[in-house]
């Protein structure tokens, strides 16, 4: 157990926080190493890791809150299971959220901003090609966080990366059932909407982009004007 510590203590950076932690609880969620109704114990995780129940208690208090853990009295926490209904609430929140930002983001657009969009959505369709799950919720993610930061707005960016909708990315992609592909190509019509300084177009393409990704298993609807 002891080398095992150790070991996995290597793994991590050298400072351990909270988001590594966490990180690491998504991943396991994710990869089936956690599955459904597991408990998750403060102090067999944080020995596992080799870290102190400092950040792994922040951590498991931030995913009860963002929902991938459930906390119940005399019961401890566990994995809760995801539904489509968990994901429709999810994109119903982040499609309002970021509706907004796109408005705001087509006003404030910069051909530096077009730019690395189109370098990140290059990435994504070519990780997507490729049927790399990880690095296609990821860039996804650095897609629709950079129109946040363009969008100017510090209060909005900050609920933003407070909901982590960048895990709930990735479990989308795997209960779905949407070809990655064609997921990441969606993407463009995101990009064309935002490149026509249209702020009530760009509000239009976000709000459909992301409502249509909590919806269940079904070919995805191009995205029109």
């Amino acid at each position: 157990m002891q080398n095992k510590s150790k070991a996995a203590s290597r793994e991590l950076p050298k400072v351990v926080l909270s988001d590594h932690v966490k990180e690491i609880i998504v991943n396991e969620i994710l990869s089936g190493a956690l599955k459904p109704g597991d408990r998750v114990v403060e102090n067999s995780l944080a020995r596992r890791l080799g870290v102190s129940q400092a950040p792994v208690r922040d951590a498991i208090r931030d995913l009860v809150l963002l929902g991938f853990l459930k906390a119940a009295p005399y019961k401890g926490t566990t994995v809760r299971s995801f539904s489509q209904e968990d994901l429709n609430e999810v994109y119903l929140v982040r499609a309002a959220l970021e509706a907004l930002a796109a408005r705001l983001a087509a006003a404030r657009i910069k051909e530096a901003d077009v730019k690395a969009l189109r370098k990140i959505l290059d990435k994504m369709i070519q990780a997507a090609r490729k049927q790399n799950l990880q690095q296609t919720a990821k860039l996804s993610n650095q897609f629709h966080e950079t129109i946040l930061q363009i969008a100017g707005n510090s209060i909005l960016y900050n609920v933003w990366k407070n909901m982590e909708f960048g895990y709930w990315t990735q479990v989308t992609a795997r209960m779905s059932g949407h070809d990655l592909e064609a997921q990441a190509v969606r993407h463009e019509d995101l990009l064309a909407a935002l490149m026509s300084r249209d702020p009530r177009k760009a509000k239009q393409a976000m709000q459909r982009h992301l409502e249509d990704l909590g919806n269940p298993v079904g070919d995805l609807p191009p995205d029109a004007d």
